[in-house]
């Protein structure tokens, strides 16, 4: 199975609290990546995207935000467009987690 380069949202899974996640494997510098979305039934969130070291054979974090560092998300997983939300910002999470990956790749160890 190959890991798609950018992330791929088919539906948003309902969670305990009233809310839902969203997850999709993909790949961020040439390195598979896992990028999680939580949302509260409120629109607040949390979203992670993770890198799996092939050589640590470990994930590490590349990118921890939230609603305040982005915009809220729709609270109802039901509604047509809180699927095309979701999508906007995980693209967005993924640019962002690329950009990280390739600045820390090519300016190397500070220390």
């Amino acid at each position: 199975m190959r890991t798609p380069d950018e992330p791929t949202i088919d539906a948003l899974a309902r969670i305990d609290d009233n809310g839902y996640r969203a997850r999709s494997l993909c790949v961020v510098d040439h390195q598979p990546a896992d990028i999680t979305v939580t949302v509260k039934a409120d629109g607040r969130f949390r979203a992670t995207v993770r890198v799996f070291d092939q050589m640590s054979l470990s994930w590490h974090l590349v990118l921890r935000v939230d609603h305040l560092d982005y915009q809220r998300l729709p609270a109802d997983p039901g509604q047509p467009d809180t699927l095309d939300a979701v999508r906007a910002s995980v693209r967005e999470l993924h640019a962002t987690a690329v950009w990280i990956a390739r600045t820390a790749r090519h300016n190397g160890s500070r220390w």
